[in-house]
């Protein structure tokens, strides 16, 4: 971990009363650094701020939070960095009563290095066996309850797959362990609705709408049977950016559309 601190200051550590902790009650963002910028920052801190006041959160100063990204971020090449936003301290049980303030944590850590190599050769997705539940209250934040995510990555990680691809209890297609999914079939790409289950990326959101007017791309409810014969396919997330898919399941995949992708969304200013 390169950076850390808590409300702005260099602390390490949290009451153990703290909210987030008991309870999961708080929201983050993760954020790709790149040459001494926090990469989508005005996105990261759109997503904190609407997903604070959906859950009635106190919101912080963003202000202090965006300036404080911008100037540690000025010291790294490439990095990661994470903001999570919790209720403070008290209440009792689950009621917020007597806590009125939230606390800001933010830490820079080190960027992956293997991505770049996975992003030139492409991975390899399978299913997991394991589905997310339906609940559009929650749908498309990213709230600290990550309990089914920490069971999908376990099945990942005991796995010959490099990810998996997840469905909800409808059998609907979602999302991948962390990442959003896009297939691309018969000349048009596509990615699933996230209204019922599921967390609305960033890096999703970014391609949807530089794609809006150049490219033919659509936001469905799709079934497993739906990627049959599928021609490409990626994953992606603000942090990995575009992931491209080798193979899916038993099925190769061609990487040209993808990283054609990839240069599409660079270019787009």
């Amino acid at each position: 971990m390169y950076y850390q601190s808590i409300n702005g200051q260099a602390e390490q550590h949290l009451s153990i009363n703290n909210r987030g902790l008991a309870y999961g009650d708080g929201v983050f963002t993760t954020a790709k650094v790149v040459n001494g910028h926090v990469a989508l920052l005005s996105a990261h801190i759109e997503r904190l701020t609407r997903s604070c006041e959906t859950l009635n959160i106190p919101l912080p100063d963003m202000d202090d939070v965006t300036c404080e990204l911008i100037a540690v971020a000025q010291r790294y090449a490439l990095s990661v960095a994470k903001i999570i936003i919790t209720m403070g301290d008290g209440g009792r049980g689950y009621s917020r009563q007597g806590c009125l303030t939230s606390n800001v944590i933010i830490t820079f850590h080190d960027f992956p290095k293997h991505y770049a190599d996975m992003q030139q050769q492409g991975i390899h997705l399978g299913v997991s066996s394991l589905k997310l539940g339906v609940n559009p209250l929650l749908s498309g934040i990213k709230h600290l309850n990550r309990l089914e995510q920490v069971l999908i990555r376990q099945e990942v990680d005991n796995r010959e797959e490099d990810d998996l691809l997840v469905l909800n209890y409808f059998d609907d297609i979602i999302e991948a362990s962390a990442a959003n999914v896009f297939w691309l079939k018969d000349n048009c790409w596509y990615t699933p609705q996230l209204n019922e289950s599921g967390v609305e990326g960033l890096m999703r959101n970014h391609i949807l709408q530089c794609c809006n007017n150049d490219r033919k791309i659509m936001v469905v409810k799709e079934k497993l049977l739906g990627l049959k014969d599928i021609d490409a396919m990626f994953i992606c997330n603000s942090v990995m950016g575009i992931m491209p898919i080798r193979q899916f399941q038993n099925q190769p995949l061609a990487l040209i559309p993808c990283h054609e992708m990839i240069k599409f969304i660079q270019d787009v200013k």
